[in-house]
């Protein structure tokens, strides 16, 4: 049955139903008798919706709410608008369906059923069951489409190159990567033709890999093409194609440079989520207001859903900006999720290869996102960095003034098991990068490091008490802390109970701390930043925006004592967490503390923020350097100060 509403009939005890506001019941047979409903997302809060009735003219069109009478019939009328005064709906899918969910008034916690018994002329809906097995289960079916039809996710044509994207190596270096879903394999390299203007005169080929998903049901040919010796500061359009008889549109993007400003947009921590940056992004792209994306990791949230069909779309859905300007992703947490385990995300598989063959490789990356940003940044920074790492895990590139390092704490949390291997290999490589950095000092002057996990802000020491003990890190970079709080402790308890009911065996490390992990990390790599003379230290993981005042190196996650309150002459690394570019939901300031140092604020705090946004960094010359937080709903700027330093290099430990 289809639900809709009923123009004069109500549930027993309620009024009458007039335009004003009309009651719903599962009682008309006919499609067209059912009503179109927009769901409207909840910001900050993951798979909850405000529904909107688009049924008949203004008249009829409100949001949908339960009656005052606390008998938790489900009505639309002006009574509930704005959104604010609406019903707030989970909803939750059932199984491994893109298409059918239970419905949770979230206020109440209360199932939304129809009444079955008792209800006169019809099984009106309710909001009052509390059992999830009296909930009753819709589907829902886009305008147009019928029930049952694969409608979730895009389904992606045959050899038509998709989720295009362009990853930065050096300043005149980038790799063009996308994907194909072939029906038979492929004996010739990828394809991209490409010129200064749309006619598209050169061409190069490259390299294809391929991964299957988990299920195994599906196969990507995953394609990266190399452009070498770009002019700088210039448009290229280009086309690519698996298949000569199926090239993608002709897309354009602005090359990198050497010199002069440089603009970058950076932050953490963006899904598919109304809420998120890609709006934003697109415009400072066709404004030339930024020249180069860095996503400081958690993509998608979480690619390996629904066999990794997830990923598809947050790709597809960031091609109109990824197309034309190169980024830089850096791996998060949540490349680890869902299915899409990357273990050591290494990718070393492909070190070596020439660019005009076809490779098929093993990859430690298991999903397909995981797998497309991986091998791109091994093919990109990774290979063609100013000290090439050979791995996509951690690498460095030269962008304008900056020189760019992105870094991997995954192994610290208890995210990844590659351990003291891939910790002492990262160090080694980071004293030889910054090494090699400051000797390119007067041509690159600012050292930009980033990851995502941040070093010091407010809730990183991990010292929150719950009834179980400290934070854990386990919890920590689990998808329940996206949703509920990274210092959630009540979240924790109820993970941690609902482990010891279900007799899950934990493996080692169950136990390791946030503030053992958080100390490990500061231990072994401040001291390497510090003297490598970084400038500035970005990241995200907490869904917040938070400044620091240049202070002294810390040895925990609180950071050290204040040394001045302004960024003129620094000669510290400057701390910022950005990574609020559209996660599930935000993250705040006080969640259950336990620790007064880490409550609310640290020492060195200076400006915070819970609006979702992103940051945009600026190095204007070689002594100016501005970072710019910019809130993604209005593109209000929120924050701005710049670092001004006139010298740049090593510093003593």
């Amino acid at each position: 049955m289809y639900v809709g509403f009923a123009l004069e009939d109500a549930p027993p005890g309620e009024p009458a139903g007039t335009k004003a506001r009309v009651w719903f019941r599962a009682t008309y047979a006919a499609q067209k008798d059912a009503s179109p409903v927009k769901l409207v997302a909840v910001a900050g809060k993951k798979d909850v919706y405000h529904l909107f009735n688009m049924w008949g003219d203004s008249e009829y069109q409100h949001y949908l709410g339960t009656d005052s009478n606390n008998t938790g019939f489900v009505s639309s009328g002006g009574l509930y608008d704005p959104a604010g005064k609406a019903m707030p709906v989970l909803m939750t899918r059932v199984g491994n369906s893109t298409s059918r969910y239970t419905m949770t008034d979230e206020t109440t916690s209360k199932y939304v059923s129809y009444c079955d018994g008792g209800c006169s002329n019809g099984k009106w809906l309710r909001a009052d069951y509390t059992s999830e097995s009296d909930a009753m289960v819709v589907e829902l079916v886009p305008s147009g489409a019928t029930p049952s039809s694969d409608w979730g996710y895009c389904v992606s044509a045959l050899s038509t190159p998709e989720q295009i994207n362009i990853q930065i190596a050096s300043p005149d270096t980038v790799v063009v990567s996308f994907v194909t879903f072939e029906p038979h394999p492929l004996t010739t390299p990828p394809l991209l033709k490409y010129g200064k203007t749309s006619d598209l005169g050169q061409q190069a080929t490259g390299v294809s890999h391929v991964h299957v998903t988990a299920a195994g049901d599906r196969t990507y040919w995953m394609h990266f093409v190399k452009l070498s010796n770009l002019n700088p500061r210039t448009r290229y359009f280009y086309s690519v194609g698996s298949n000569p008889a199926k090239f993608s549109p002709v897309f354009s993007f602005r090359s990198g440079y050497s010199d002069g400003p440089t603009k970058i947009a950076i932050y953490g921590d963006m899904g598919v989520y109304s809420w998120n940056n890609m709006a934003n992004l697109r415009s400072d792209m066709l404004a030339e207001t930024s020249d180069l994306i860095v996503h400081m990791g958690d993509h998608a949230y979480n690619e390996g859903d629904d066999d990794e069909r997830r990923a598809d779309g947050y790709m597809s859905a960031f091609q109109p900006i990824l197309a034309g300007i190169p980024w830089m992703p850096v791996v998060g947490n949540h490349e680890y999720y869902s299915g899409a385990v990357l273990e050591r995300f290494l990718n070393q598989t492909w070190g070596g290869h020439s660019w005009d063959t076809v490779e098929h490789g093993i990859s430690t990356a298991s999903s397909a996102l995981g797998a497309l940003l991986s091998r791109g940044l091994h093919h990109s920074a990774g290979l063609h960095g100013s000290t090439p790492s050979n791995t996509s895990r951690y690498f460095s590139a030269d962008f304008g003034l900056i020189h760019l390092v992105a870094l991997d704490l995954n192994m610290y949390f208890g995210t990844d098991d590659c351990g003291d291997p891939c910790k002492q290999a990262q160090m080694s490589w980071l004293q030889q990068d910054l090494a090699q950095a400051n000797s390119n000092r007067e041509a690159v002057p600012w050292v930009v490091a980033m990851s995502h996990f941040p070093f010091y802000c407010t809730g990183c020491q991990g010292e929150m008490k719950g009834e179980t003990g400290e934070l854990l890190a386990r919890y920590y970079d689990s998808f329940r802390a996206e949703k509920f709080g990274n210092g959630n402790r009540t979240a924790q308890d109820a993970m941690l109970q609902e482990e010891m009911l279900g007799g899950i065996e934990l493996g080692a490390g169950a136990n390791l701390t946030v503030k053992q992990a958080a100390d490990a990390v500061i231990s072994d790599l401040m001291p390497i930043i510090h003297s490598g003379g970084v400038d500035l230290y970005a990241a995200g993981h907490w869904h917040y925006y938070e400044s620091l005042w240049p202070s002294v190196v810390g040895k925990t996650g609180i950071g050290g004592a204040v040394l001045s309150k302004d960024f003129l002459e620094p000669n510290v690394t400057v701390h910022v967490t950005s990574g609020n570019g559209g996660p599930p939901g935000p993250d705040n300031f006080r969640e259950d503390c336990g620790d007064p140092s880490d409550c609310g604020a640290i020492a060195a705090t200076r400006s915070q923020s819970v609006n979702f946004g992103y940051g945009r960094l600026v190095a204007h010359n070689q002594t100016h350097l501005q970072f710019t937080q910019v809130r993604n709903n209005d593109s209000v700027v929120e924050d701005d100060w710049t670092i001004v330093q006139s010298s740049h290099g090593p510093r003593p430990l």
